[in-house]
Order: C-alpha cells, then sequence, then structure tokens
C-alpha cells in the first residue's frame, strides 16, 4: 500500500518537483496551495507525512502546524523553507511544535531521501 504524503506550498514547481521526486518511490501525493487546505485535508484524512513551506499566503506553515497538531497529535510533519531567510526563527518555532525534521530549499532528491528516512524510519533509496 503506497503511503500518503501532503504536500503544501503556494509554488506550483515545488509542489511539481516533489510529486515528480515522491512518486517514483512509491508516494500517494495529494498537494495544496496553502496551510488553510492542508488543515482542511488533514480534518478529512489522515496522511502518513506531511511536507509544508513556512512561507505561504493565507496560513503559514507553522500556524497550520499547530491546528493540525491539535486536529491529530501523532502527526509526522516535514517543513521546509527557503535558506535565504537567515533567521530560521519560523523553523525554530515550528520545531518546538513537533515537526520531524526540517528542509531547506532549493531540494534535491538526497535531502527528500534523507528526510523521509528520518521521518518515516524507512530507507526509499533502495526504492529507486
Amino acid at each position: 500500500m503506497a503511503l500518503k504524503i501532503l504536500i503544501a506550498d503556494d509554488e506550483q514547481g515545488y509542489r511539481d518537483l516533489f510529486t515528480y521526486m515522491l512518486q517514483p518511490v512509491g508516494m500517494e501525493v495529494t498537494c495544496v496551495c496553502n496551510g488553510e487546505e492542508a488543515v482542511q485535508r488533514v480534518k478529512q484524512s489522515p496522511y502518513d507525512l506531511i511536507m509544508m513551506d513556512v512561507h505561504m499566503p493565507e496560513m503559514t506553515g507553522p500556524e497550520a502546524l499547530k491546528i493540525i497538531k491539535a486536529i491529530r497529535p501523532e502527526q509526522k510533519v516535514v517543513i521546509f523553507s527557503s535558506s535565504s531567510d537567515p533567521e530560521h526563527q519560523k523553523e525554530k518555532e515550528a520545531e518546538k511544535e513537533g515537526i520531524v525534521a526540517c528542509l531547506f530549499k532549493p531540494v534535491d532528491m538526497e535531502d527528500v531521501l534523507r528526510v523521509l528516512k528520518e521521518a518515516l524510519g524507512r530507507d526509499f533509496q533502495q526504492e529507486l
């Protein structure tokens, strides 16, 4: 059975990139454009992992994370952000809220596979 992954990013290019990276390793990928949409999807269905951008319109990743954790406290979440944020304050705040890993854009397949292994305890490198 495929693992269900929710990608929340306001940039279409990153949603496409994550889908391109994750489908070949057996992931069922659902994409949304912002934190509000992510919260609505989590209310409808559980996910094995959520990968969420920090900086999104409507509702930021950390704001959505707080609501998601209230709905599903066991939910595993990976936060990603632009590495141009020198303070990484949003990531630090999100870490306190229970993220399992943090990715910095631009991402590559090696980073994504490392984070999947950290978050899910499974080495997806062998499945490529």
